[in-house]
């Protein structure tokens, strides 16, 4: 996956985090299939075509937490995936577009039934 950036709504989550306004947890993983480079004003994926639970958070050196969700050989087979989105807050759910984007990157690859993905943020608060 190329550079992650997060995004302007994404700081203000965890901001909102901060004085109890809003749930950050990072809870769903989100692909889709458009290429256009990521901003720090996106506030959606271009064209989301599938989402799952985040599968794992690991806590790493100081202000450093991984969030992961495993692709399975069964999730979304024959997928073109172009970028992936991280969404957390109150209103995500495993409704596309839910939520609020936290960071996008691309990826260039088509998902086939032989191989499973793990698709991993590394935020750090530094």
């Amino acid at each position: 996956m190329t550079a992650i950036t997060i995004t302007t709504v994404g700081k203000n989550l965890i901001r909102d985090g901060l004085s109890n306004a809003n749930k950050p947890l990072i809870s769903y993983v989100a692909l889709g299939t458009d290429s256009t480079a990521p901003s720090a004003g996106d506030t959606a994926l271009k064209a989301e075509a599938f989402r799952k639970a985040v599968t794992s958070y690991t806590n790493g050196s100081t202000g450093e937490i991984l969030v992961n969700m495993y692709l399975s050989p069964a999730d979304a087979v024959g997928l073109v995936i172009a970028e992936v989105g991280f969404f957390g807050g109150s209103s995500a759910s495993t409704t596309a577009n839910s939520g609020v984007l936290l960071a996008r990157g691309l990826y260039s690859h088509t998902h086939v039934n032989t191989e499973s993905i793990q698709f991993q943020l590394d935020f750090s608060a530094s």
